[in-house]
């Protein structure tokens, strides 16, 4: 039986503290009790604004300026919190700043981009993870089975209502990345990873202190419905863009990242 991708601290050789100054969110709660990934305002966000801005200029932008257009000042300021919470919006924290990099580079990516600084940034999200991750290519996904899982994490954490509303807007985050597809019935299928999907999951576990064969078996790879020899295999298509440099001499595997440590100006 596959293992299912979590962010369990015994994974990582780094401390809770360290793994939050990166920019994961390992602390309870999180922005699907009321939202999902909100994949079109993040991307109707960085269509309009570039990787200079500041959280400050997130703020005006969206606030001030109704960037996103939003009806009410009170929506415009729940969106800026939302969208801070799940994609820190800061250039501070390396998550971020080389998620900005990435969407940049290749926005056609950024569902699965922003997906997996979502799951990263949300416990919610990722308490609904195994129903979706073990799930058969075809079969349905049924919101009752995300339902189970979220009570049988949080037991009596959350309201009857709460758990519904979870359970429904991760249903939603899991469709808008392309684990599932359908409105009121949801299928299964697997994700297509592009270099630039599969560079953000090879860093973001080099940012969490995982080196080798650990980096093809990360959470964040496993997210994206590849096995370590099929991202092993992958890897080289990143080597050729430079996303990476990867070299393997048998059963051992280094991979490194001159070109994105260079752009987040910081290293695990």
């Amino acid at each position: 039986m596959k293992s299912i991708p979590s962010l369990a601290i015994s994974s990582f050789s780094l401390t809770e503290e360290k793994l939050e100054e990166i920019g994961l969110k390992l602390t309870p709660g999180g922005t699907h009790i009321s939202r999902t990934i909100m994949l079109k305002e993040i991307s109707s966000l960085f269509a309009s604004t570039d990787s200079k801005y500041t959280r400050d200029d997130y703020r005006v932008a969206i606030i001030n300026d109704n960037l996103l257009s939003k009806k009410t000042v009170t929506t415009r300021k729940e969106t800026f919190e939302r969208l801070r919470s799940l994609y820190l919006l800061s250039a501070k924290f390396p998550l971020f700043k080389i998620f900005r990099y990435l969407a940049d580079y290749d926005p056609v990516s950024l569902p699965l981009l922003a997906f997996l600084i979502a799951w990263s940034r949300d416990p919610l999200l990722r308490s609904s993870t195994a129903p979706v991750y073990l799930a058969n290519v075809g079969s349905i996904v049924n919101k009752e089975d995300l339902k189970e899982e979220i009570i049988q994490q949080y037991q009596t954490r959350y309201s009857k209502v709460s758990i519904e509303t979870i359970a429904k807007n991760a249903a939603s985050s899991w469709t808008q990345s392309g684990h599932l597809v359908g409105r009121s019935k949801k299928t299964r299928q697997s994700v297509v990873a592009s270099p630039s999907v599969l560079s953000l999951a090879f860093y973001i576990g080099h940012l969490c202190g995982l080196v080798g064969e650990y980096l093809l078996k990360s959470p964040w790879v496993q997210l994206l419905d590849l096995s370590p020899n099929q991202a092993r295999s992958q890897a080289t298509e990143l080597h050729r863009q430079r996303l990476v440099d990867f070299r393997a001499i048998g059963s051992v595997i280094d991979i490194t990242f001159p070109k994105l440590d260079r752009i987040v100006g910081w290293s695990a």
